[in-house]
């Protein structure tokens, strides 16, 4: 019996079946009949990787080599990762996002979703663009209830979720935790979508669902709980495929539901033509929840220790909470106890800067510093998060951010930017860069300035963010 492996190289296989050359030429692989090329690729290549770069669907290759003897195994986590590479391939070139779908529910319905999240960082890593890795996660969905559906054919499985989350790792968390706390948000956001539904599905008063509407941008102050708080912790322990995949697909359903709900504040009766794009963004809300309850939930139960899970309820309160009343959340009591040994001793405040224009102590200049309407954070010269003062309260600053270096901050769409800017700085190709736009309808206006020291040497880059709807206010709401 002559048994391939297909987890094994090309190389490995032929020098095992010399004759092997001969079909897989036949098959499509001409170039190995160069001995050169059968050195060089076929020592890293493997028979299902090769189909990727050929475009010769793996199920015909497996067909062939049958047909010839052959006994096919091993290789599915590959054979996987190459139909995953299939599908971003057939969306790119516009098929039809229902007839993937039906191809991924029919050969990824019994694999874990957690393997499927590793497929997200395989492919990203193998040069795949994350905007295109991206486009498979409204497939990855069908993972959990197949074709889209309406609202409420949707709860059953979130449920299934909850429950699967609930015993995830065979650990019981406590009361308070945080992932029992975004599990309470999921919940009560899925709840407002059912509202939300509902009132769509009946009278559709269109100030009633604008109110409902408004209340959706929720969704931001959720996502950043994941954003900020979650996700730059896998990075560090090297998961970031899904949490790139994940962030980009936050950012599209922010930028939809923003949208949507300026379009209706400005006219009610622009409804109708946004009803269908409402229903739209709903699901992809939806879907979102089963990718965290599935993916992202597990896998920070997996990687993350105590201490990581006591600096994320630190700051998950300061991130807000959407959806329901703070005060109707439970407290996680260890955690409360840790952050109570967590403060600056008094003495270090009483020391002294001394400027060229004076001096100050620590105590004094973080009290002016509180009385500025403005957020500030510091970047040193090595890229590192080192300071913040959020006082302007425009974007929140999870304490978790300092140490960590700022390109694990922000959106992946972002990083190259963020990235490039910062060479400029070093390189003074430019001192500034801003940034000035509404959000959520308020003008607002970020900074970034590189700071040099008196020999001209780059020392960081510190970012102002500030609203600047009082000031405009003040002068009569002139622009």
């Amino acid at each position: 019996m002559k048994t391939l492996d297909l987890s094994k190289s090309v190389a490995e296989l032929v020098r095992q079946y010399p004759e092997l050359k001969e079909v897989m030429a036949g098959i499509g692989f001409h170039e190995i009949l160069n001995p050169m090329a059968l050195k060089m690729m076929g020592s890293i290549m493997t028979i299902p990787r090769g189909a990727v770069v050929k475009g010769i669907p793996i199920e015909k290759i497996r067909a062939d080599l049958e047909e010839a003897g052959f006994t096919v195994v091993g290789g599915e986590q590959e054979e996987r990762q190459v139909r995953l590479r299939e599908y971003v391939g057939r969306l790119t070139a516009g098929e039809d996002l229902e007839s993937v779908r039906a191809d991924f529910v029919k050969h990824f319905e019994h694999v874990a979703a957690e393997e499927i999240a590793d497929a997200e960082q395989s492919l990203i890593k193998g040069g795949v663009p994350v905007k295109d890795v991206q486009r498979l996660c409204d497939v990855h969905s069908a993972l959990f209830h197949g074709k889209m559906g309406s609202g409420k054919k949707v709860v059953d499985t979130h449920e299934q979720a909850a429950e699967a989350l609930k015993n995830m790792e065979g650990k019981d968390l406590p009361e308070g935790h945080p992932l029992n706390l975004l599990k309470r948000e999921n919940e009560a956001m899925c709840a407002h979508l059912d509202k939300l539904q509902e009132e769509m599905d009946g009278a559709g008063d269109a100030q009633a669902i604008l109110s409902l509407v408004r209340a959706l941008n929720g969704v931001r102050s959720h996502y950043a709980k994941k954003e900020e708080l979650l996700m730059p912790r896998l990075y560090d322990y090297g998961v970031t495929g899904p949490s790139q995949v994940m962030w980009g697909v936050d950012d599209e359903i922010k930028r939809e539901v923003g949208v949507i709900t300026k379009s209706l504040t400005e006219d009610t009766e622009n409804y109708p033509l946004f009803k269908g794009r409402l229903a739209q963004v709903m699901q992809r809300i939806r879907e979102m929840v089963f990718k965290e309850e599935k993916i992202l939930f597990p896998l920070t139960m997996r990687y993350f220790t105590e201490a990581d899970w006591l600096e994320v309820y630190r700051d998950i309160f300061e991130v807000g909470v959407a959806f329901m009343e703070i005060g109707d959340l439970s407290r996680w009591e260890r955690a409360e106890a840790w952050i109570r040994t967590q403060y600056i001793p008094p003495a270090i405040l009483e020391g002294k800067v001394r400027m060229d224009t004076g001096e100050l102590t620590v105590r004094q200049l973080q009290g002016i510093l509180k009385l500025l309407d403005v957020d500030i954070t510091f970047i040193d010269k090595d890229d590192i998060v080192r300071y913040f003062i959020n006082e302007g309260h425009v974007f929140t600053r999870p304490f978790s951010c300092i140490g960590r270096e700022v390109y694990n901050c922000h959106p992946p769409e972002i990083i190259p930017v963020v990235r490039q800017m910062i060479l400029d700085f070093k390189a003074k190709k430019r001192d500034r860069m801003e940034v000035w736009r509404r959000i959520m309808g308020r003008p607002i206006g970020v900074r970034y300035l590189a700071v040099y020291d008196d020999a001209g040497e780059y020392v960081g880059t510190v970012e102002f963010v500030q609203d600047f709807q009082k000031a405009l206010d003040k002068f009569g709401g002139k622009q």
